[in-house]
């Protein structure tokens, strides 16, 4: 069996879909390393990092057990004064992660931060506006010597809402493949904003002036 460029392309494109599509994909690959043997290192890394990244997806994102809800939860030491620490959040996250934080915040009493915003999901079509968006609530609690923030309430953004944890459901007769790269993208967002919120909460350096 000769292996084309054409076919080498392929291959690539086949593991863009998720879930379901797994299986066949696997298939593909066995035949493929059959038939290409200095490839089959490359294949089967490719076949466990799928694997890997499915799971991951469709199990292993946290779930708030009380509301049933995909919940991003963590707490994290901090230094200085509650008034401190509440004030760098806002000048150094909000400030910067957000185009304009007062119009997304839906409480701000000093001590708690609340607000909705949205992002949007690469569905792989290459016009961007076409991509669906993912609505969430975020809150932020100050203490003395600790922060507490929480993303849930995940929902698609449609004619009607429907909440993301639809899309874990293999069960479904709607079921699509693609649903596992949106749990996916949705666990790489809340990772990302949880980065960018940890890094605020770093004091800046205070550079004294010299003395002439």
């Amino acid at each position: 069996m000769t292996i084309l460029k054409s076919d080498l392309c392929n291959f690539g494109l086949k593991f863009a879909s998720f879930g379901t599509y797994v299986s066949k994909q696997t298939e593909f690959i066995t035949n493929f390393v059959k038939n290409f043997k200095p490839m089959k290192k490359v294949a089967l890394l490719f076949v466990a990092v799928l694997f890997a990244t499915v799971t991951f997806a469709q199990s292993d994102l946290p779930i708030d057990p009380k509301t049933e809800k995909i919940c991003f939860r963590k707490v994290i030491n901090t230094v200085g004064s509650q008034d401190d620490v509440f004030n760098r959040i806002f000048s150094q996250f909000l400030n910067t992660y957000y185009k304009s934080p007062s119009t997304i915040l839906q409480q701000n009493d000093g001590r708690t931060l609340k607000g909705k915003h949205q992002f949007q999901l690469d569905n792989g079509d290459p016009v961007k506006s076409k991509w669906p968006w993912v609505t969430y609530y975020f809150t932020i609690e100050v203490r003395e010597g600790r922060v507490r923030y929480t993303l849930t309430d995940f929902m698609q953004k449609t004619q009607s809402s429907h909440p993301c944890e639809e899309w874990m459901n293999k069960e479904d007769p709607l079921y699509n493949p693609i649903w596992g790269s949106y749990l996916n993208q949705i666990a790489a967002f809340a990772e990302d904003w949880g980065q960018q919120f940890e890094k605020s909460l770093i004091p800046e350096k205070v550079i004294e002036e010299e003395e002439w």
